[in-house]
């Protein structure tokens, strides 16, 4: 979707005045697709690779211990925790073998992967974003936490490390 420019500078101020805002929140607020919010989002906070990573990246995500798989449909935020597990492309669907995590992803809508790392309620926050064609945010998987709410180190260490690997190649 083409922005207005007034669309754009609504955006640009919702996240200045709110920049923990949850981000189809302010899709649904300026009726733009949540791929629309992401764009205006520092470079600092989303880097963008083509959704062509998808199955190299959910597998490298498999192997990163507990994580936390997030929909948000507007009615339903669904958040699964638990190892994401392998899978494999067959007929368009990236197939997860697995629990508690299990179910046929649509691979080939995949058209955007956005790693994002920004405050979410106060917390510093890492997730790997998956978007459609249509620039609806198909699922996101969100880093772990310890016993005591604080991130992963690992799993950071890692995220980041295949955020800047696949980032720069482009």
């Amino acid at each position: 979707m083409t922005l207005t420019e007034t669309q754009s500078d609504a955006i640009r101020a919702s996240l200045q005045s709110n920049p923990g805002a949850v981000l189809e929140d302010l899709a649904r607020e300026h009726g733009v697709k949540t791929r629309d919010v992401i764009y205006w989002l520092p470079e600092s906070e989303a880097r963008s690779i083509d959704g062509g990573h998808f199955e190299a990246v959910m597998l490298e995500l498999s192997s990163w211990g507990e994580l936390t798989l997030v929909i948000n449909t507007g009615d339903v935020i669904l958040e699964v925790r638990g190892p994401l597990p392998g899978g494999h492309v067959s007929q368009g669907y990236y197939n997860l073998h697995g629990q508690p995590v299990g179910g046929h992803l649509k691979a080939a809508n995949c058209d955007l992967i956005v790693f994002v790392s920004r405050k979410l309620f106060q917390c510093d926050t890492h997730s790997v974003q998956f978007y459609n064609r249509q620039g609806d945010c198909m699922f996101k998987v969100y880093l772990g936490r310890d016993a005591q709410r604080r991130l992963i180190p690992k799993q950071v260490e890692r995220f980041l490390a295949l955020r800047d690997a696949l980032t720069t190649d482009q």
